[in-house]
C-alpha cells in the first residue's frame, strides 16, 4: 500500500518540543490525539529515525504545541531542518516566540492555537513508528485561535460551521 493512504485524514498540525539535558528540538508532527479524559493522555507518532524520538526516550517529557492557522512557516521550518545539525530554538522565529513552560523543561510557544505540556506515561512501537503517550500536566488553550491543518500533504484552514456534534 503506497504512503498517500495516509493524506485521506485530517491532522492538526503541532510541533514536538522536547528538552534533555542542555539540548532543545522541535519536530513538526501530524499524527497527534487525544487518547484518554481521565487521566488527560495525549498521543503522538514519531519515527525513531528522528532526532526528537531518543530526546522524548531520555527526557521522559515533552510539549506538544498546535499551531495557529496563521503559522504554517514555523511548521515548515520545524520540518525541513535537522535538530541533529541546527538548534532550532535558536532561529527566528522560534527565538522570538519562545515561551518557557510551567512544568517540564521543553520550550513553548506563543501565539499558537493551544500548548500541552506532558509527562511520558507509556510507549508502544507500531510498525516503523513509536507511539508515545503523555499525561497532560499542564496546557494552555486559546479557543479564539483557529488552528492549522494538515490534509492531502496541504495546510488548511478550518472551514464553514456546518452542525454541532451532539
Amino acid at each position: 500500500m503506497s504512503r498517500t493512504y495516509s493524506r485521506q485524514f485530517v491532522h492538526p498540525v503541532a510541533l514536538l518540543s522536547v528538552k534533555y539535558q542542555d539540548i532543545e528540538n522541535l519536530a513538526t508532527m501530524a499524527w497527534v490525539s487525544p487518547v484518554s479524559f481521565d487521566p488527560p493522555l495525549v498521543m503522538v507518532a514519531v519515527s525513531p529515525k528522528r532526532y526528537s524520538h531518543e530526546l522524548v526516550e531520555k527526557s521522559g517529557e515533552f510539549a506538544l504545541i498546535v499551531l495557529s492557522d496563521n503559522q504554517k512557516e514555523l511548521s515548515t521550518l520545524a520540518g525541513t531542518k535537522s535538530g541533529r545539525k541546527e538548534k532550532k530554538w535558536d532561529l527566528e522565529p522560534f527565538k522570538r516566540l519562545r515561551k518557557e513552560p510551567q512544568i517540564i523543561r521543553a520550550p513553548l510557544l506563543k501565539e499558537c492555537r493551544a500548548a500541552y505540556e506532558c509527562k511520558l506515561v507509556n510507549q508502544l512501537t507500531t510498525g516503523d513508528h513509536t507511539l508515545f503517550i503523555g499525561e497532560v500536566v499542564a496546557a494552555e488553550i486559546h479557543e479564539d485561535v483557529d488552528p492549522l491543518i494538515l490534509f492531502n500533504r496541504e495546510y488548511r484552514k478550518i472551514g464553514d460551521f456546518i452542525a454541532r456534534y451532539p
